[in-house]
């Protein structure tokens, strides 16, 4: 019976499996009134027109319940299906695999699409009553085949297999050999370990594309790898390959019109002579390989090989070669092209503008260019990005930069040695998106009007000579989401600054310059602002409280400034994104209260060098994710509360420099447990995606390249005092530091034994405190320990022989105490530290001391701490 258009049974079996699914939108329309009773009109079907029946369905990503299994009867009305996705869906099968074989009557199904599921190994055999079956998607299933013949034979019509990230033997690849007919597989990711066998895979004589990408695959290419003569597609990328690409099969490839062999070990040779007849290669990507120099060839006419995609990045390039390949002077149809990371040196090849007229992409950072940047003749319209930062380029950008490439919309220079002032050529670059000039050696005052268009999303001037007052264009920008102005020598106020309320600023950081007045209240403008660093200025007055309405923020930086007044209240629901916090070395006063109570998201915690006063708050056992904690140079009196140890993320304590008394909390013993990862969350993300001209389908997705720049990643950053020096750690090594630094107090008892369990801290600094009794033996545990400084206290007893253990300190002092006996000299460590680590206690003796210990048959009495066992 016909329903207006669509079959009752098929509209019935619809339903069905709507109900199978949970996503609510992928599927809102399905028997939604009556003006959809039309099944062939519902979102992800596709009827063929002549008979009303149902020929597709897209059923990717709508999400079965966990742990389902879906009934396969529920297909059996299509009778006309011949395209099928599950993808992404969670199904963990069908019911009763057998009941897929009833499948038979889908003799029209071409493409089935199971892909990032959880099928097991029993639904390849189950499809082998598809017959007609052309296009078979399993990737991400995580099954293994058992037996690869038999499940494969029964596919022989297939022309399309994918079955990437799913766990399969090398014996795989000699049995994939039975699907004569196929044309495209892709076996990324699937655990190939050892040697390609040269028979099987070899004999696909209609294969065209082929992915082994991301294996672990060894050893030089069979030569049976060039029977697959109709290869258009190959990738072997991050794979352990080795050779020289000259003597490789590969040469024999004529066809490949896109070619991945990036991060292997194979040998390049720099001239490209082998590829001579690739007259179709459109796109070569050899990143992480060694380009080597050919001395016998001489390139005397342009090559047939002319790509559009050539990326040779991080290539390693030895001594001998410090250019460019010379094959580059003769290509005139690039339109990208990565030479990043490979040590040349020379002029910048500023001829690739010239030559190639349809370049877009221009990626030459980290070498070691010289020169000046020129531009080409004739305008580019094509050209859209344009990367040499991190050379030795010098002179000012080409005032005409805006009329050769109108469409620019990124241009990387930081590094560099370009000079001179600012003009109107940027302001004229209504394309430009992302512009970094960091490190560089621009000076004077920017432009009135440097900011105008509407374009630029990231701006990067950091560390540079410019000076003056900061342009108020700049803030009024609706478009920008990035703003680096820090290291230069900004000056004057910015607390009249006016953000314009639509702005969509993420990042604002002018830390390091020569700003002055009151702290600004136009953050409660920014809304979405993430990252705001003001530090390393002059600014003066009270932190206003404007700044903990910013619900997205996540970094504030107010150090290095002239602040005073108490401590703004975070503890409102507005400030649940801040992540990190550091307001040291200001001139704040007051308590803590209940300033940052309940902050749950606070990773670092910054107070040092203030005036803060009072006791530590019990309450700060709420500040559950808490990396970081750095109270140091402050007026904290009291005893250390045990609450601090209930923060089981806590790897750096820095209480150093306060007034605090009473004993060291044995439960600070077991924090440090293990190495934790501190966040790094991406607070701006640029992705942008170039199509070149093609003429075909399959052109278009092989030179179709994706790439993603990262605009900033907020994350820690801390001053420590480690091995009598301080240093910055910021980034992903603050997840391997630790300290806990308790110094300058007036600390007293015993050392815990427990300090001995912190197995994996690299600093503990307990000086300056009245500590007394013996140093714990259990301290040997630390293997990790780089410094331990336990001097100006009144420790006695003698140095435990079981620290000579400790083969990673590199700074150990134990000055000024009443320690007694021999020193453990001359083993592991301990051979290379002197007199200073070991003054002040008169009765010690042995190396390094000139004093000596008299000899004696005596069998040496054990250390007070044996004799006391344990305490705390």
């Amino acid at each position: 019976m016909w329903c207006q258009g669509c079959l009752e049974q098929e509209r019935i079996a619809l339903l069905q499996l709507k109900s199978f699914f949970k996503d609510p939108w992928g599927l809102r329309n399905w028997g939604r009134g009556k003006e959809n009773s039309d099944c062939c009109r519902w979102e992800r079907v596709e009827c063929n027109p002549s008979s009303g029946r149902v020929i597709k369905l897209d059923l990717d990503y709508v999400y079965g319940w966990h742990n389902s299994y879906l009934n396969a009867s529920l297909f059996l009305p299509f009778e006309e299906l011949k395209s099928l996705s599950l993808a992404d869906n969670g199904i963990n099968g069908f019911i009763e695999n057998e009941d897929f074989h009833r499948l038979s009557k889908l003799s029209n199904l071409e493409f089935l699409d199971l892909s990032w599921n959880d099928f097991n190994s029993k639904i390849l055999s189950s499809l082998s009553e598809l017959s007609s079956l052309k296009s078979l998607n399993l990737a991400g299933n995580y099954f293994q085949v058992s037996n690869h013949t038999n499940a494969l034979r029964v596919l022989s019509n297939l022309e399309e297999l994918f079955l990437d990230q799913s766990p399969l033997s090398i014996n795989f690849l000699q049995n994939i050999g039975a699907l004569t007919s196929l044309k495209s597989t892709s076996l990324r990711n699937c655990g190939f370990i050892g040697t390609l066998p040269t028979q099987g895979w070899c004999d696909l004589k209609n294969l065209k594309e082929m992915d082994l990408s991301r294996n672990e695959l060894v050893g030089i290419l069979p030569s049976c790898l060039a029977n697959l003569t109709s290869l258009q597609l190959l990738d072997i990328s991050q794979n352990l390959f080795i050779g020289n690409v000259a003597s490789s099969p590969l040469i024999n490839l004529i066809l490949l019109r896109y070619l991945s062999i990036s991060t292997n070990k194979f040998q390049v040779p720099d001239s490209f002579k082998s590829f001579a007849n690739h007259s179709n290669l459109k796109v070569f990507l050899s990143d992480f390989n060694q380009l080597v120099p050919e001395h016998d060839h001489v390139q005397t006419r342009v090559p047939k090989f002319q790509p559009r995609v050539l990326s040779l990045s991080n290539c390693r390039a030895n001594e001998e070669l410090t250019k460019p390949p010379s094959l580059l002077y003769y290509l005139y149809d690039l339109r990208y092209v990565d030479l990043s990371f490979d040590q040349f040196m020379g002029a910048l090849p500023n001829w690739l503008f010239e030559n190639n007229t349809r370049l877009q992409v221009a990626i030459m950072k980290n070498n070691s260019f010289m020169g000046s940047f020129h531009l080409p003749s004739q305008p580019n319209l094509d050209v859209q990005e344009i990367d040499i930062s991190n050379n030795q380029i010098q002179g000012e950008i080409p005032l005409n930069i805006s009329t050769i490439f109108p469409y620019l919309a990124w241009l990387l220079l930081s590094g560099n040695g370009f000079g001179g002032r600012f003009s109107k050529w940027l302001v004229s670059m209504n394309s430009l998106e992302f512009l970094d000039l960091s490190s560089n050696q621009f000076s004077g005052t920017l432009p009135k009007e440097f900011v105008t268009g509407r374009s630029l999303v990231h701006l990067k001037l950091s560390n540079n000579n410019l000076t003056g007052k900061i342009p108020p264009s700049v803030f009024k920008s609706q478009s920008l989401l990035a703003l680096y102005l820090d290291r230069n020598n900004f000056e004057g106020e910015i607390s009249n600054v006016h953000f314009s309320r639509s702005s969509y600023l993420r990042i604002l950081d002018i830390s390091n310059n020569n700003l002055l007045g009151k702290l600004p209240r136009w953050t409660k403008n920014l809304l979405g602002l993430t990252e705001l660093d003001l530090s390393n200025n002059h600014f003066d007055g009270s932190i206003p409280e404007e700044f903990c309405y910013n619900v997205d923020l996540g970094l504030l930086d107010l150090s290095h400034n002239n602040l005073s007044g108490s401590l703004p209240h975070c503890s409102s629901p507005y400030s649940q994104s801040l992540s990190h916090i550091y307001l040291s070395k200001n001139r704040l006063n007051g308590l803590l209260t209940h300033s940052f109570l309940n902050i749950s998201s606070l990773e670092t915690l910054d107070l040092g060098e203030n005036s803060l006063s009072g006791s530590i708050p019990k309450w700060i056992n709420n500040l559950s994710s808490l990396n970081i904690l750095r109270l140091k140079g402050n007026l904290f009196f009291g005893e250390i509360p045990n609450e601090i140890c209930e923060l089981d993320q806590l790897r750096i304590v820095d209480l150093s420099c306060n007034q605090l008394s009473g004993h060291i909390p044995s439960c600070l013993g077991h924090l440090i447990d293990a190495p934790n990862s501190f966040s790094s969350w991406i607070a701006i993300s640029y992705s942008s995606m170039f199509y070149f001209d093609t003429s075909t389908e399959m052109e278009a997705r092989l030179v179709q390249e994706v790439y993603t720049l990262l605009g900033s990643h907020i994350q820690g950053w801390i001053e420590l005092v480690t091995k009598w020096w301080s240093y910055t750690y910021e980034g992903n090594i603050l997840a391997y530091m630790s300290e806990i630094d308790l110094s300058c107090n007036q600390l007293t008892g015993l050392i815990p034994l427990a300090m001995g369990n912190l197995s994996d801290i690299h600093s503990l600094n307990l000086s300056h405190n009245n500590l007394t009794g013996p140093i714990p033996s259990t301290l040997s545990n630390l293997k990790q320990l780089e410094s331990l400084d336990l001097s100006f206290n009144d420790l006695n007893g003698e140095i435990p022989s079981q620290l000579t253990k400790l083969n990673s300190l590199a700074v150990f002092s134990v000055a000024h105490n009443n320690l007694l006996g021999p020193i453990p000299y001359g083993k592991g460590q301990f051979g290379t530290f002197d007199n200073n680590s070991y003054e002040g206690n008169p009765l010690l003796c042995g190396p390094p001391l000139v004093k000596s210990c008299k000899e004696t048959n005596a069998q040496p009495k054990a250390t007070l701490v044996d004799q006391l066992g344990s305490y705390d």
